[in-house]
């Protein structure tokens, strides 16, 4: 038989069970709560007051092991693996240090220019009145001159790719546009859209940072600057074509008058006497002027006597 003074005891220890129980499954549904909201915080999309900064947070650009503790890509979705970031970052690094410093006053060290490389699953609509072209835009234009301002005199680009969206983007600082300009920057990128097309990101992106790293170095020849080479080439060929037969054209008709001039017979005067005694100059002249001339001098018939 229990005695009715241990029956509190466990009544209250039952009770103390059942309130730890409770707190944790309070706690519990906290954790699913957050752990909620952040997933679909992430599926929404990012906007770029909130995408991080590959230089002073890499870890949250997926970037945790990089051994200078920043990176030049930020990929917190994913979407590259870890070896492929490690190879690209490798590649962007190459371009600062080989490059030529573009601005007034140059460290003389990885002073180059910088391209820095965004990716995303998805851009998170904010305004549904802006199409996802100019979404990306601005996306990228935020990055490079607000939290991704990385140089001194703004020489940095930034390439901006979400992958939901199907949207690349190139935003490019004033001191790379002279080179790097838009038309350059669409030409390039056409020639490698099959990469982005299958997703190929590491590889499509490795092949635009050859390129641009080319334009800023001088060596590289796109369709524009081809096109114009050989429209300088077609004009000057046809200039000395021109010339060439101009020069040829006169030549022709120098030699043929100089001809004619030699075999037309020469007119006499009416009154002419072959038996005269004129002097040779005048009987070979058919110039007014010279007969003239002549006749004040007593050898032509016009003088008279």
């Amino acid at each position: 038989m229990v005695s009715a003074g241990r029956m509190p005891s466990g009544h209250h220890a039952m009770a103390g069970r059942a309130s730890g129980l409770s707190g944790t499954s309070c706690i519990l549904l906290m954790l699913m709560v957050c752990w909620s909201g952040s997933r679909a915080q992430k599926g929404a999309g990012w906007i770029p007051e909130e995408y991080p900064n590959p230089q002073t947070q890499p870890g949250l650009c997926g970037r945790h092991n990089t051994f200078r503790n920043s990176s030049w890509v930020c990929d917190p979705d994913g979407l590259l693996t870890p070896w492929q970031a490690d190879e690209l970052d490798e590649f962007l690094e190459s371009t600062r240090w080989e490059t030529p410093c573009p601005c007034d006053e140059c460290s003389g060290v990885a002073d180059g220019y910088n391209i820095a490389v965004a990716l995303m699953r998805k851009l998170r609509i904010v305004d549904k009145a802006l199409n996802v072209s100019y979404r990306a835009q601005r996306f990228a234009q935020h990055l490079r001159t607000t939290t991704w301002d990385f140089g001194s005199c703004d020489e940095g680009v930034v390439i901006l790719i979400s992958q939901k969206d199907r949207r690349i983007y190139t935003s490019v600082g004033k001191r790379v546009r002279s080179k790097l300009t838009l038309f350059r920057v669409l030409s390039i990128y056409e020639k490698h859209r099959a990469e982005f097309s299958m997703d190929e990101f590491q590889s499509g992106i490795a092949k635009l940072n050859y390129d641009y790293k080319k334009v800023f170095l001088g060596t590289y020849r796109d369709v524009e600057e081809t096109a114009r080479q050989d429209i300088s080439t077609v004009v000057g060929g046809a200039c000395v074509a021109l010339s060439f037969f101009f020069c040829c054209t006169c030549c022709l008709i120098l030699g043929k008058h100089e001809r004619d001039l030699r075999l037309k017979p020469i007119p006499r005067p009416d009154n002419w006497d072959g038996s005269s005694t004129g002097s040779d100059r005048t009987k070979d002249t058919d110039h007014p002027l010279e007969r003239q001339d002549a006749g004040v001098a007593g050898f032509s018939g016009d003088a008279g006597g």
